[in-house]
């Protein structure tokens, strides 16, 4: 019996020693603080002594180190849980950790830790305005376009957080401003700063001038405003005429021009004055080593394109042309078949994949660099699939 009690004894000692040595443990962990210095080395640890001169800092992967207060540039306080991998190096929450490639997570912009992001087709700046809310500018090198982006961080407890944001965009310089859009979502992120998931979901939408089709025409243009053939006997509005002139006589009448290379103005094609689109991601980020992460990134656009139906008109068309036996220009008639079309209500199916793997190198804790092998994969219901690569590089920058 009396050995059983001091093996009590003993337990209860040990693990009040252990309960210490945690709870010293957690305390350190709450003292840890960031250094950084002006070359942009960092240092995480345990400031022990500061004579005004320098500081005595004590780190886990080389010990005490002195580092003369001139040679910093700031010091802050590791307030995130800090990791420890199996070869006792630390990665700190830093200023990129809400953004992915191109789309972010729900985690805020921390204080005092704004930062921009080069890209090859421009800049973007992002600025924390308050714990939870952030606002940045995103443009090409020429202004035009440019976007403001806004988010809101709206719940967050442990590893579970939402935000909200929103891209408002202006084509700026061209064609004066008169074509805007913007981009809407809700984000739901889980995990930490340093490893995360994200999934988000919104709505995309652009607008265009009704009384100008001349910009961006091919991606507005939703198909021909009259369906007829000179050559194709199957097609359902065949015009039973290969005279390049009666071709001429006729598409002028229908108020169809050619230019002097040949090319048709836009006359021609029926265009919508809007377009909308489910956007859904997925994208998440991981670390590698001690300064870099893997970085998948994700968008698809699902969009509805309105058909065309086509109305049987008639029309009787008269021409001169040269004939070869008199030598001299005549009168010529044929009657023409053709459609006139409207947009109708009827759509098709348009799914555009982007896809942005991409790695993110920390060079310290101020600056970063990434690269993405990103590429996009569209699939119309009419027109079937198409793909590219589109491999990207950006600088990213604390201020």
């Amino acid at each position: 019996m009396k050995n059983i009690i001091i093996l009590i004894i003993l337990l209860f000692l040990a693990f009040q020693v252990a309960a210490q040595t945690f709870d010293e443990t957690e305390e350190k962990k709450e003292n840890l603080v960031l250094v950084i210095k002006n070359s942009g080395g960092e240092y995480i640890g345990e400031i022990v002594s500061d004579d005004g001169r320098e500081i005595l800092l004590i780190t886990k992967t080389i010990g005490k180190i002195f580092i003369n207060k001139s040679e910093i540039s700031s010091i802050s306080k590791v307030d995130e849980k800090v990791k420890n991998n199996k070869n006792g190096e630390f990665r700190a929450s830093g200023p990129f950790t809400t953004r992915y490639y191109f789309t972010n997570n729900a985690l805020p912009i921390k204080k005092n830790e704004n930062y921009a992001l080069v890209h090859v087709y421009g800049p973007e700046v992002h600025l924390s305005v308050g714990n939870k809310t952030s606002f940045g500018v995103m443009a090409s090198w020429i202004a035009s376009p440019i976007g403001l982006v806004l988010k809101q961080q709206i719940y967050s407890k442990n590893k579970f957080h939402v935000s909200i944001g929103s891209i408002l965009g202006s084509s700026g310089y061209i064609n004066q401003g008169q074509t805007y859009g913007g981009l809407h979502w809700g984000t739901i992120t889980i995990g930490d700063r340093t490893s995360n998931i994200s999934f988000s979901a919104g709505m995309a939408h652009i607008n265009w001038p009704a009384n100008n089709t001349d910009f961006m025409s091919s991606v507005r243009e939703v198909g021909d405003k009259y369906s007829y053939s000179f050559y194709d006997q199957n097609h359902p509005y065949f015009i039973a005429e290969d005279d390049y002139n009666a071709q001429m006589a006729f598409e002028d009448t229908i108020g169809i021009f050619n230019d002097w290379n040949g090319f048709f103005n836009n006359d021609r094609y029926l265009y919508r004055n809007q377009q909308l689109a489910t956007v859904i991601g997925v994208s998440g980020i991981a670390p590698i080593g001690k300064k870099a992460s893997f970085i998948f990134d994700s968008m698809i656009f699902i969009a509805d394109k309105s058909k065309v139906n086509y109305t049987t008109k008639e029309k009787e068309i008269t021409y001169e042309r040269y004939n070869n036996a008199t030598g001299n220009m005549q009168l010529t008639s044929f009657n023409a078949i053709y459609g006139e079309g409207v947009i109708s209500p009827e759509t098709s199916r348009n799914i555009t994949f982007i896809l942005m793997p991409a790695m993110r190198f920390n060079q310290s804790y101020e600056k970063a660099f990434q690269v993405a092998l990103a590429g996009f994969i569209n699939y119309d219901e009419i027109n079937g699939l198409n793909s590219a690569p589109v491999p990207m590089i950006s600088w990213l920058r604390k201020f």
